[in-house]
């Protein structure tokens, strides 16, 4: 069981900040560059893919970087977008600064904007304007995030030397610390907490009890100190409060997303899918909007099915993370484990 002090992240969803990878470390290059740079650069991004510049209302109406020290009101830094009227008014709230937490955070952010408007035409009625369901928005968020933190990529986008060497098995942990930790938090503690919630309407005197029972089985993590009822350890997460049943959509969406980048990878690009550049594919982009263009006017899974030949499956989240696996399977030979492989 991990103490939950030892953790860079709050709930133990994230822990790719334990890591560093040389070579990929793009903290340097962002201090140069300005926040209004990040966002244009990723406009840039979905642009070269073949969908057109972001409309002059986004820029308008969006609110992109943190507040002046002065200003008279707050906002929730918390990246969201939103699609305000169905039809061409698109706008995001975020607070970009120049780290690379903002810089994969803009893709994600731009991908549901984009997703917004690609399903925004005259073959889409406006009640279906919507994603296949809500993982599709969330891994066509995540799969550009992903993309653009690949070498290959940054290299293209002048944040990283094409001459740097880098840790493969390094880099890999660094992701599944990210995108493999998540699944157990997404699928396992938050589902679970708002079923009991919501499902067998939970005593307000058990909620915390209740949360951290579900953080040590699910993820084996456990408090740094007692945790009594005067406290509500789960209310921290903002989805318990405004964004009900949205975790298990994100755990959804991190398998989808290594579903699709692996078929963009492997049948468009023909590159491996660890170190693969979308920017300036036109095909990668006309792939990603035949999925996007019904909304949720068409079955998800048929739509997948018909696009990449496959159902929904961890095949190719298991595949990309192989050599990570077999690296840690030797190393690891002999020692305990107390989590079960299996819940």
């Amino acid at each position: 069981e991990l103490p939950a002090e030892w953790l860079p992240n709050r709930w133990g969803q994230d822990w790719s900040a334990m890591v560093e990878v040389e070579g990929l470390d793009i903290r340097g290059a962002l201090k140069d560059k300005s926040p209004e740079w990040i966002v244009k650069q990723a406009e840039q991004f979905y642009i070269s893919l073949g969908w057109p510049a972001l409309p002059k209302t986004f820029w308008q109406k969006s609110s992109l970087y943190p507040l002046p020290s002065d200003a008279n009101y707050k906002k929730n830094n918390h990246a969201s977008a939103w699609h305000m009227d169905n039809k061409v008014d698109v706008r995001s709230l975020m607070s970009v600064e120049s780290n690379p937490e903002w810089y994969e955070t803009t893709h994600h952010e731009l991908g549901h904007i984009y997703y917004y408007m690609t399903y925004t035409n005259p073959t889409t009625p406006i009640l279906l304007r919507n994603g296949a369901n809500r993982a599709y928005h969330e891994a066509m968020g995540s799969l550009m995030g992903l993309a653009s933190l690949q070498k290959p990529f940054l290299v293209g986008r002048g944040l990283v030397s094409k001459d740097a060497q880098v840790n493969q098995i390094q880099a890999l942990l660094a992701e599944a610390l990210n995108y493999v930790v998540f699944i157990p938090f997404s699928a396992g503690t938050m589902p679970h907490f708002e079923h009991e919630l919501y499902g067998k309407k939970l005593p307000k005197d058990q909620y915390n009890r209740v949360w951290w029972e579900l953080v040590r089985k699910y993820q084996g993590i456990v408090p740094p100190t007692t945790r009594g009822e005067e406290f509500c350890d789960a209310c921290t997460k903002t989805h318990i409060n405004d964004d009900a049943a949205q975790y298990y959509d994100y755990a959804l969406s991190y398998v989808l997303l290594f579903q699709l980048h692996d078929h963009i990878a492997t049948k468009i690009l023909k590159q491996d899918p660890h170190t693969t550049n979308y920017y300036g594919n036109k095909q990668v982009g006309d792939f990603l909007r035949t999925l996007m263009r019904p909304g949720s006017s068409r079955d998800w899974r048929v739509l997948l099915k018909e696009k990449t030949g496959e159902e929904l499956n961890a095949g190719a989240m298991l595949r990309y993370f192989e050599p990570l696996v077999g690296y840690l399977k030797k190393v690891n030979t002999g020692r305990k484990y107390t989590l079960p492989e299996q819940l």
